[in-house]
């Protein structure tokens, strides 16, 4: 099996995947919980809606082109990836799911140094100044945009 052939496999199942999204957010989630008022001069329904059909297109789009390809090449649909490659696949979730459950008990600017930090740290950045500039200028950006909208009234 070459890489080629199992990034058909992962572009085929991802592709249905995303196409199943799309369209249970057309036919449940859009209609149901759109939203009224409007946004970009649009009503927010159509805004989503506008979003879902591409989605939908893009996906049906990506699992038709990668289903033919592995049609011509016969491979098979169904491959278990090896359990080495599990863990890749699964720690981001884990990372983001951690300061979900953190950011229900600590603010969001305390938590964000530490999660961009850990984050660049994680991916492999050695440099203590570069993980210090990462976590630092984003969080304080945000820090600043927050007062700035609490002052002026927004929030």
């Amino acid at each position: 099996m070459t890489p080629e052939t199992q990034m058909q496999r992962k572009n085929l199942w991802s592709g249905l995947g995303v196409t199943l999204l799309s369209c249970w957010l057309l036919a449940w989630l859009i209609p149901r919980y759109g939203g009224s008022g409007m946004a970009f001069g649009m009503h927010p329904q159509r805004l989503a809606t506008l979003g879902a059909w591409v989605m939908l297109l893009c996906a049906a789009t990506l699992a038709v082109a990668s289903f033919i390809q592995l049609k011509k090449q016969r491979a098979s649909l169904f491959q278990l990836p090896p359990l080495t490659d599990a863990w890749h696949q699964t720690w981001p979730f884990l990372y983001v799911l951690f300061f979900i459950l953190l950011a229900t008990f600590l603010p969001l600017t305390w938590l964000a140094p530490f999660i961009l930090g850990t984050l660049v740290a994680l991916l492999g950045e050695r440099r203590w100044y570069v993980v210090l500039l990462t976590a630092a200028i984003p969080t304080t950006a945000l820090y600043v945009l927050t007062v700035h909208l609490m002052r002026i009234g927004v929030v």
